[in-house]
């Protein structure tokens, strides 16, 4: 057991590997700003060590392209909890948004977009601390509500949501 202090280069190293671990789908993203939480408070390498003990070393990055989950439906919106977020979900329907709760999702990549068109219907987000979110699209009548922290580590999972809707806003907010 390693009890010397550790170093805020250690510490950034560590964030960023758990940032990988997120991104390759090991960790939820609510363990994500858990860890990230205890790692930027870690006083020694031990305490860094234990963070990582259960994450193998980073995958290299696949050089296949990335699948994409279509969901289609006249009436309804889109709901998801939990599981497994691919890294490209497409949600499209005539009346019907999107409610996210992504807080105990896997990522199955380091950049997820999200892409949800409708012509009634906005988004409700929700994601842990430390994720990065990227907002873009169109939207007639609605509006943007954003309440996130700022995440300081560059390679934190990024969520790119893409929104395309007549009349719908989005709300995004990280707990």
């Amino acid at each position: 057991m390693d009890d010397s202090r550790a170093s805020d280069t250690e510490r950034e190293a560590a964030v960023s590997r758990l940032g990988a671990a997120a991104g390759e789908g090991r960790l939820t993203l609510d363990e994500f700003g858990e860890r990230v939480g205890r790692a930027q408070a870690a006083a020694t390498r031990a305490e860094l060590d234990g963070l990582l003990a259960d994450l193998p070393a980073p995958a290299p990055a696949p050089a296949t392209a990335a699948r994409t989950h279509w969901q289609v439906s006249p009436i309804g919106g889109m709901s998801w909890r939990g599981g497994t977020l691919d890294a490209n979900t497409v949600s499209v329907s005539l009346i019907g948004g999107a409610d996210l709760d992504l807080r105990d999702t896997r990522l199955a990549a380091r950049d997820v977009t999200l892409t949800k068109v409708s012509l009634i219907g906005g988004v409700d987000l929700k994601v842990p601390r430390g994720v990065k979110v990227r907002l873009s699209g169109f939207s007639l009548l609605g509006g943007r509500s954003i309440e996130l922290d700022d995440p300081t580590d560059p390679s934190a999972p990024t969520l790119h949501v893409r929104l395309f809707s007549l009349i719908g806003g989005v709300s995004v907010h990280s707990s």
